[in-house]
């Protein structure tokens, strides 16, 4: 009978100082990059494993093959593999291993999150040993301890529970990068829920005539419509701003529209009252499997949501909420800001549960001619809407300069206070029902987008 081959597992801090040596490794992965194809058209994939003797930087192991099928295959990072036989190198002051199918082989396990001990792939050399269950057993409790110490909360958060004074994890979607003028990174995430609805904050000055219209996103120029087309109409997407010193951003190299759980993550509310997520020095990407528990959850959760007759209503709005306006159209279905948005056609009509956040000019005096704009918003999205004409006489229907702006103020959720730096103005805008109409002022869609109020009654 053939005698098992022994292997002994060198922790990473002692493989790193064994530069030309063929060393066996078992470790959790941090990091796993896309296959990239070579000059020589090979394929090569990059992973970053850790253990508790280098928990940080990591170690790369390189795997060049002739095709993607005989590479690992992993589904997740925090999985763990083992290593035999690859070769320790050093190049630029960073160490790496070099897989060499002539004679390395690997086998993968799931992480900590199951007991099983059999590998769910493993390439055809690879001979496990005594000692594999041990290492097995060592390596998930250290990934546990490891999560339990880097990460704030043990399940994730979703966007609906946003919580300005927490860090939390969330598990989300990147939908899209993007930079600002100042070279700041910033991620459009979103998991199928809606974010809390926000407060807005507003110092205006006895001798200010009007206050400015509050921004309608974070970001200095707006998306264009190509990139919202390729976001859900459902849910909110926050954009995370990572932090100059985070050097988490390259874990997204190679992914497209990856499911990731944002580690240490922090949020804040903007005084216009949006949203906004912040990557912090501490905080981590984690690349996600789309078979992961936790990204099976939000699909389910979203699938479901969409199909009900009310997946439409924001999920802080009770189905039963008294809303401060009427339209003429009660059986309608409603639709998300979202989609009017990315909607093509030239003329499009939808109803929808938003609020009023803004109104402009401030003084909301209607007076029979003048044009107003509303700033309209949804989980989805803000929008800014025209109120004119014979559309506007039907909204205020007549009613005194008093009537007026008493129901205005009830509409923005008006509340205030006078402070030494002038008077603290409070908006929390209750939901109601509008009736929009987008179109394009040149009767085409070559030109810019319009917003129209419509068939609706303070």
């Amino acid at each position: 009978m053939k005698r098992q081959r022994d292997y002994f597992y060198l922790p990473l801090i002692d493989a790193m100082k064994s530069i030309g040596v063929k060393v066996n490794l078992f470790a959790l992965l941090d990091h796993v990059s896309q296959p990239t194809i070579t000059s020589s058209s090979d394929v090569v994939l990059e992973l970053k494993v850790v253990d508790p003797t280098y928990p940080g930087l990591g170690v790369a192991v390189m795997f060049p093959a002739g095709t993607k099928t005989s590479l690992p295959n992993v589904k997740s990072t925090g999985d763990i593999i083992s290593l035999h036989c690859v070769m320790m190198k050093l190049h630029d002051g960073e160490h790496y291993c070099v897989y060499d199918k002539r004679c390395s082989s690997f086998a993968l396990f799931e992480g900590m999150s199951t007991e099983n001990l059999v590998p769910y792939q493993k390439s055809a050399m690879y001979n496990a040993t005594e000692h594999d269950t041990v290492q097995l057993e060592q390596m998930r409790e250290w990934s546990r301890e490891r999560i339990s110490r880097e990460v704030s909360t043990e399940h994730p958060l979703k966007l609906m529970r946003l919580d300005p004074s927490a860090i939390f994890d969330l598990v989300c979607k990147v939908l899209y990068l993007s930079k600002t003028s100042s070279n700041q990174q910033v991620l459009y995430v979103w998991d199928g829920t809606d974010a809390p609805p926000g407060l807005q904050f507003i110092t205006s000055h006895p001798d200010q005539q009007s206050t400015l219209p509050i921004p309608l996103q974070l970001e200095e120029i707006p998306l264009s419509k190509d990139t919202l087309c390729s976001f859900p109409c459902v849910g909110t997407i926050l954009r995370v701003f990572a932090n100059k010193n985070f050097s988490g951003m390259s874990k997204l190299r190679g992914h497209d529209k990856p499911w990731v759980r944002l580690c240490n993550l922090t949020c804040t509310m903007h005084f216009s009252g949006i949203w906004r997520g912040d990557l912090q020095p501490f905080s981590k990407i984690q690349i996600l499997s789309g078979q992961d528990n936790c990204v099976l959850d939000c699909l389910r959760k979203y699938d479901s949501r969409i199909n009900k007759p009310d997946g439409r209503y924001p999920w802080m709005c009770h189905l039963s909420f008294s809303s401060t306006t009427v339209t003429d159209h009660p059986t309608m279905k409603c639709s998300t800001l979202m989609e009017l948005l990315t909607n093509s056609k030239v003329e499009n009509h939808i109803k929808a549960i938003v609020r009023v956040v803004d109104v402009y000019p401030s003084e909301y005096s209607y007076q029979g001619q003048d044009d107003i704009w509303l700033t309209l918003e949804d989980p989805t999205a803000r929008i800014q809407a025209l109120l004119t004409g014979e559309h506007a006489k039907i909204f205020f229907g007549g009613q005194s300069a008093e009537a007026v702006n008493r129901k205005m103020r009830t509409l923005l959720g008006v509340s205030d206070c006078e402070t030494e730096e002038g008077i603290i103005i409070m908006r929390d805008p209750p939901w109601s029902f509008f009736c929009l109409k987008s179109c394009f002022w040149q009767r085409n869609s070559s030109g810019s987008q319009h917003y129209i109020v419509l068939d609706t009654r303070l």
